[in-house]
């Protein structure tokens, strides 16, 4: 073989093996596309946004919680303010509850105390011995009981237009040191304070009329102001006249001299004891002889005096519960 048929012949087996390689190419590349031709990859775009969107969801709650943790110290976390107020509030409810409790307690003993010297409920007329201007003074006085100047220290208070020595008085009892006490506010609002114990304890004896009849001493000393001293006693003849008698301490000596003695009559219903109590007419409130009628919810009670009625009026409740709970002690 020539060399030049050489050289077409290796030419034509090169183009041969070109053209061989180039269909096993192309038959391998479309073998290979085959896979890509089928629309997965748009099919498979749906789950990626469903990933995408999965993901999302997922990182939602951190940012809901981010959210949250502003709103959480309001309602229990971070900041328990509400919970803490709400304690505060309870704390102080019931503190005030505890208060309440230890208000009308001590008002209880003061009642109690008290109750053996509301004889003085009423009207009075007092006429001095000694004379003022040249003449006896006048003097008319109304007792009654004050339950809202100090609610846990109920008093029997009563007032005058017409005494030489007081326009208002003050009468308590002092749980903690067991001794009676008499404020007296003067013409001019020149105040004093008594300190006060029993010189003659209470009797109840049967008088003309065979009804009990109280008496008692109870003497106030001055206290205040110390510059000068002076004493009153209420000396209750029977149910129905009291001697206010009234004395000074001259000189800086420690013996008090009588300077006057008020009679005081009663005026009007007598408040007669009776042994075995009062009855229906009891006062809701104080105990005594009930000489008004009040009402709640269409019941009717008894209280003794204008001061009973207002406190009972504005906390009838109070007052009825407590005079119950105290007839069934008693029964």
């Amino acid at each position: 073989m020539s060399q030049v048929n050489m050289l077409q012949y290796l030419s034509k087996t090169i183009f041969s093996l070109c053209i061989l390689a180039t269909v096993m190419l192309y038959l391998g590349c479309s073998k290979s596309e085959t896979p890509r031709a089928v629309p997965a990859q748009t099919n498979t775009t749906a789950p990626e946004v469903n990933e995408s969107s999965n993901v999302s969801q997922l990182e939602a709650p951190p940012k809901n919680s981010e959210s949250q943790s502003h709103e959480l110290p309001v309602i229990t976390f971070g900041n328990d303010t509400p919970s803490t107020s709400s304690a505060h509030g309870e704390m102080k409810s019931g503190e005030k509850q505890n208060e309440t409790l230890e208000a009308d307690k001590r008002a209880d003993v003061v009642i109690a105390a008290l109750k053996d010297l509301q004889i003085l409920l009423g009207t009075w007329r007092g006429i001095t011995q000694k004379n003022f201007d040249g003449s006896k003074a006048l003097d008319e006085t109304n007792w009654v009981w004050d339950f809202k100047t100090n609610p846990k220290q109920p008093a029997l208070v009563m007032s005058s237009e017409a005494s030489p020595y007081y326009r208002l008085a003050s009468m308590t009892y002092l749980p903690e040191s067991e001794q009676y006490q008499l404020q007296l506010t003067g013409d001019e609002g020149q105040t004093s304070t008594l300190i006060g114990e029993f010189t003659s304890e209470i009797k109840d004896e049967p008088g003309d009329d065979d009804k009990p009849q109280r008496t008692y001493k109870l003497e106030f000393t001055e206290k205040e102001p110390e510059d000068k001293t002076k004493r009153l006693v209420f000396n209750q003849q029977n149910n129905n006249r009291y001697l206010l008698e009234v004395y000074e301490q001259r000189g800086g000596n420690d013996r008090f001299f009588r300077v006057d003695t008020v009679s005081t009559q009663r005026e009007g219903t007598s408040m007669a004891l009776i042994d075995e109590g009062y009855g229906e007419r009891t006062c809701i409130i104080s105990g005594g002889l009930g000489t008004i009628t009040v009402s709640y919810q269409g019941k009717s009670y008894y209280v003794c005096c204008t001061g009973c009625k207002a406190a009972f009026e504005e906390e009838p409740e109070r007052w009825i519960a407590r005079f119950e709970e105290q007839s069934k002690s008693m029964n």
